[in-house]
């Protein structure tokens, strides 16, 4: 036994590779690996449809119904496929948390951007639209968006805006995305995704994100019953146009959808509630935090009493409802508890609007948005869907925004990888094909 042993090692040096050749081989073995790996991916790519979402933010419900002839490129893809009668957004009916709730199908309580601007206690810091480091802070942002689930599933995502697309969110981006510039126009934003959809396979993305800001700035700035609302209406569906006509040349199949995070409503300026006319305004200071949505207002403070008093105080005012964490679940999908949920959140009837003081400040918006959705119709938007595998005229009831989530990781091929709130069925029964 021994001499065989020992026969057997004196012949293993003839066997032995040089290290210089056993790392070539090592460097050819990854790199065809990769090959393999590169190959099943861009197949995969390639079996997949194109999905393109776009968001018209701030497009009312009624709008195509309002201004028939600025709108008949919407209207005639809404009766191409799939329309809603409209599309409901979580509480706060405002942009981040609803364009957050769309592409990651958690109400905004759960993916932790409830409004455009929001305190943290474990942070000790606020989240602002407009502070670039919170925006494109990863950590900031809950759940798993579009992008992400495309990209680690072996394909590649593109955004031409999106909230959160700018942010490393679990450490992943969109494999193109576009820093938010609102002076870029609308006809180059669908000439990037055009461009991008044109990519040679294993370059162009499956799923691309396009955002307008258009019809939200003249609701806010005009109101909803405006000519230059009706105007806004008439210049996106021009592009929605050009986007619809530069897909139908694409060899592959596509799916666009067409959605907006809230409607508007037209504010009565005479109508606002002044914070200082009806509570102790100037308690509110330091660590005792109000940060106003406009319709809505958020209330941080550890003052037990500071926070009993103005909830009875707030509590008088008429058309202003006012919450305790308690009511939190039932009434805006919030949890009772956590880091950014606030100690009291106030919210106003429509065509209210929340200041803090009688003459000092801007004046409210011509329109305005934020409201309680349930007793609010005019913050309900628009969800139409077309492509291969939608019927042409069908027509969906009102929906809750997270059910779009499911229906893009369907059409792509993916599974959900954590908690949603979304629910395939509500809109993937509508898909031709499906089976309960």
């Amino acid at each position: 036994m021994y001499e065989n042993s020992s026969t057997s090692a004196e012949l293993t040096p003839s066997l032995r590779l040089s290290p210089s050749l056993c790392s070539l081989l090592a460097v050819l073995l990854a790199a065809a690996l990769w090959a393999v790996s590169s190959f099943a991916s861009e197949n995969q790519a390639n079996e997949r449809p194109f999905v393109v979402l776009l968001s018209l933010d701030g497009f009312r419900a009624d709008y195509l119904d309002r201004y028939p002839n600025q709108s008949t490129n919407l209207k005639r893809l809404a009766d191409s496929g799939l329309a809603a009668t409209g599309l409901v957004p979580g509480f706060p009916s405002s942009t981040f948390p609803n364009h957050y709730s769309i592409v990651t199908g958690l109400y905004p309580g759960r993916h932790g951007i409830i409004g455009n601007g929001f305190y943290d206690r474990s942070r000790d810091a606020r989240y602002r639209l407009g502070d670039r480091n919170a925006v494109e802070d990863g950590t900031w942002y809950g759940g798993e968006p579009l992008w992400v689930a495309v990209e680690k599933a072996g394909m590649r995502a593109a955004s031409y805006f999106w909230v959160g697309s700018e942010a490393d969110v679990q450490g992943i981006r969109p494999s193109y995305y576009k820093i938010y510039d609102g002076s870029i126009p609308n006809h180059k934003r669908v000439d990037q995704v055009l461009d991008w959809l044109r990519l040679p396979i294993g370059e162009r993305p499956n799923f691309v994100t396009l955002y307008f800001s258009t019809v939200d700035s003249a609701g806010h700035r005009y109101g909803p019953d405006s000519t230059e609302v009706k105007q806004a209406v008439a210049s996106v569906d021009k592009q929605v146009g050009r986007l619809v006509t530069g897909l139908a040349r694409i060899d592959h199949p596509v799916y666009l959808m067409v959605s907006s995070d809230h409607g508007m409503q037209q504010v009565d300026a005479d109508q606002t509630v002044f914070l200082a006319d009806v509570m102790a305004l100037g308690r509110w200071r330091g660590s005792n935090q109000i940060i106003s949505g406009g319709a809505y207002a958020f209330f941080y403070s550890d003052d037990v009493q500071l926070v009993s008093q103005t909830f009875d105080d707030l509590k008088r005012v008429d058309g202003l409802t006012v919450l305790r964490p308690a009511q939190f679940p039932d009434v805006l999908n919030f949890p009772q508890s956590g880091p950014r949920i606030p100690d009291l959140v106030a919210v106003v009837e429509a065509p209210k609007y929340i200041g803090f003081h009688r003459g000092k400040g801007r004046k409210p918006p011509q329109g305005a948005h934020g409201y309680l959705t349930a007793t609010t119709p005019t913050m309900k938007g628009i969800f139409f869907a077309t492509g291969p595998g939608i019927a042409p005229n069908t027509q969906v009831p009102d929906v809750d925004n997270v059910h779009i989530y499911p229906l893009v990781l369907n059409l792509l091929g993916i599974q959900a990888s954590g908690e949603t709130d979304g629910d395939l069925s509500v809109l993937g029964s509508y898909l031709k094909g499906h089976t309960e």
